[in-house]
């Protein structure tokens, strides 16, 4: 009989954002401050918490406060290119995320959860618990 629990990570999808504070122009327009923003899958597991995923660094104006923009073609398309390679890595797309339109869930069985040290320790226990009966 076969006992073996999946495991999974989770991610959600979130976005970063540097900002020119020296100001500056791009493409001739002086009165935007520009600040660079990209997209992060953040995930965590039974491993712990780390970045699944991150799209290409796009331009963005002050103007747009620094949230990815929908209707903006650059942010759309780091976006779609995150979520591209997370599906290519075997991440699937589920319910929930947060209020932003980028705030997609996905998730996919961990790899190595059974090499996790909270594995190894209960794996060490079960065999110790074996040997004293």
């Amino acid at each position: 009989m076969n006992t073996e629990q999946k495991v999974w990570d989770y991610c959600t999808i979130v976005f970063r954002t540097y900002q020119n504070a020296g100001g500056g122009g791009y493409a001739g327009a002086n009165a935007f401050n520009l600040g660079l923003l990209w997209f992060v899958a953040d995930a965590k597991g039974p491993n712990g918490r780390y970045e699944a995923g991150k799209s290409n660094e796009v331009p963005f104006a002050q103007a747009a406060e620094g949230y990815p923009q929908k209707n903006h073609p650059a942010h759309i398309a780091a976006y779609r290119e995150l979520i591209l390679a997370l599906k290519k890595e075997g991440w699937t797309p589920i319910s929930g995320g947060g209020s932003g339109w980028w705030e997609q869930r996905f998730r996919r069985q961990t790899r190595q959860g059974t090499d996790s040290l909270i594995g190894k320790i209960r794996s060490y226990f079960s065999r110790q618990s074996g040997k004293l009966e």
